[in-house]
């Protein structure tokens, strides 16, 4: 600046302000000088007095943050502390009511029952075994003393009986099919004779006869008897007409008192003794002569009615092998249990069997097989086209492995009345049975019966939690042991009953520790 030029203002005050020693202050006395202080303090070197500070401050934000951070942090044996269970303490259930009922479960077909073959005997046919006419319609009911077929213009006639026709029947044999054929004529109400015994006799003949005649059919006579009787009757009037003559050969004889008529009386003798003969011989001809039941037009069948399943020909075809399939009338249910089930089923109980995704219905036992029995119907002209019970399955109490089905009992079920539209939607279906063989009468109390123990003289017993506490990991428990009276047990519960007020339901028993 040049001497005696005047100074601009501000410019002495802007200069002291950037020295280092300008402490200058404003007017309400704040220092205007501070900020560049502190920038001149974080821009100098960190040396002195500053690093001293620096370090201080970083030391004491370290420590803050470490106090922090261990509100956040747990060591392994505090976590094991933590995860450690609180003191163990019995296994409990509560004392129930409920309805026990012991139930045989398994599974089972809805069928027509004991579905067989029918083969008709046309071996002993003298024409060739075609089939003209009567041939039913699948679903028709035959009775004893329809007709199943017609085979050569004879009937096929349905007679109720165990036996198969396995041979021509007529006057004189003997046997047991001679005795059913007896009984199925006198069931029809035809006069068969005396069924206490097994031989064919004349009336026996006579019912057959009855029979075809009310089928409107001839009546089976053996080939060329009709001609054997006829000739055997001129036998007899012949032998009568020779005895007739020997005895005016013996009376003329008398009369002319002839001293020996040895040989007159010799004729007429014989003559007798022809006569005998063929009276003899026509009552055999005649016994030839009447209705026979050849086994060709007989089809036995047990438990008439049956049903016709499946016709296997027609009109017009030659009669090979099984005539058509038949079964029951009616609908039964047919399943397997093993031997500790069959056990406590019985003829006439009651059961429920229910198919896929359907409302229960009812039924009733009617049968139990031991295995290895015969289904009905398979000794009859045919032979069984199906297993009893294939569908069965484990019943309820038996563990393990499934028994074979050769080793289980078979069960029939009788579904009651049903109506056309049940009978063709659970027509071949397999469904779950429930047989109850055991129950209680309503509601009563009833605990697992893993909660049930035997004292020592051979009581039962339960313990019964009376309290119980728990503090923190500290825990009180405190039993009775209480004795009871124990019921029927099913489905893992058992009945039991106690004078001890406190034996009531909802209270808890001990199952386990």
């Amino acid at each position: 600046m040049l001497a005696g030029e005047p100074e601009e203002p501000g410019a002495a005050g802007a200069a002291d302000a950037d020295s280092p020693g300008a402490d200058a202050a404003t007017a309400d006395g704040t220092d205007a000088a501070r900020p560049g202080r502190l920038r001149r303090w974080f821009s100098g070197p960190w040396t002195g007095s500053r690093l001293v500070a620096l370090i201080a401050g970083v030391a004491v934000l370290s420590l803050l943050a470490g106090v922090v951070l261990m509100q956040f942090i747990v060591s392994p044996a505090e976590l094991a502390a933590r995860a450690a269970p609180p003191k163990a303490g019995p296994v409990t259930a509560p004392i129930e009511e409920r309805k026990i009922e012991n139930t045989v479960v398994s599974r089972g077909e809805v069928t027509y029952a004991d579905a067989v073959d029918a083969q008709i005997d046309a071996a002993g046919l003298s024409e060739r075994a075609v089939v003209t006419g009567q041939v039913p319609q699948s679903g028709k009911i035959l009775k004893a003393g329809d007709i199943a077929l017609e085979i050569a213009g004879r009937p096929v006639i349905v007679l109720a009986g165990e036996l198969p026709a396995y041979r021509s029947m007529s006057i004189g044999q003997r046997g047991p099919d001679v005795l059913q054929l007896k009984q199925a004529l006198t069931a029809l109400g035809l006069s068969a004779g005396d069924t206490s015994n097994n031989v064919f006799e004349g009336d026996t003949s006579n019912a057959i006869g009855a029979l075809y005649e009310r089928l409107g059919y001839p009546a089976p006579v053996v080939p060329d008897s009709a001609q054997g009787a006829t000739d055997a009757e001129s036998g007899v009037r012949n032998a009568e007409l020779a005895l007739t003559q020997a005895q005016v050969t013996l009376s003329q004889a008398i009369e002319a008192k002839s001293k020996d008529v040895r040989a007159e009386q010799a004729g007429v003798d014989s003559a007798a003794a022809e006569l005998e003969k063929a009276r003899e011989s026509l009552v055999k001809a005649q016994e030839a002569a009447m209705p026979t039941m050849p086994s060709a037009e007989v089809l036995f069948l047990s438990s008439l009615p049956r049903r016709v399943d499946e016709v296997r020909v027609k009109r017009g075809d030659v009669l090979q092998g099984t005539a058509m399939t038949v079964s029951g009338a009616t609908l039964t249910v047919t399943g397997t249990v093993a031997k500790q089930d069959a056990e406590l089923l019985s003829k006439g109980l009651p059961a429920t069997f229910a198919p896929a995704g359907g409302a229960e219905l009812k039924a009733t036992v009617t049968r139990i097989d031991k295995p290895g029995t015969k289904p009905e119907g398979s000794g009859q002209n045919g032979s069984a086209s199906a297993d009893a019970g294939s569908g069965g399955g484990d019943s309820s109490g038996s563990g393990g492995e499934a028994p074979k089905s050769s080793d289980r009992y078979t069960v029939f079920l009788d579904p009651g009345k049903l109506t056309s539209e049940q009978i063709e939607q659970l027509r071949g279906t397999n469904v779950r049975l429930k047989i109850p063989v055991a129950s209680t009468k309503g509601e009563v109390l009833s605990v697992p019966i893993a909660a049930l123990s035997t004292g020592s003289g051979g009581e039962n017993r339960v313990e019964l939690l009376v309290s119980s506490k728990q503090n923190g990991k500290d825990r009180t428990d405190e039993t009775a042991t209480v004795t009871v009276k124990a019921g029927l047990a099913a489905d893992g519960y058992v009945e039991i009953s106690s004078s001890d007020p406190r034996i009531k339901a909802g209270a808890k028993v001990v199952v386990g520790r």
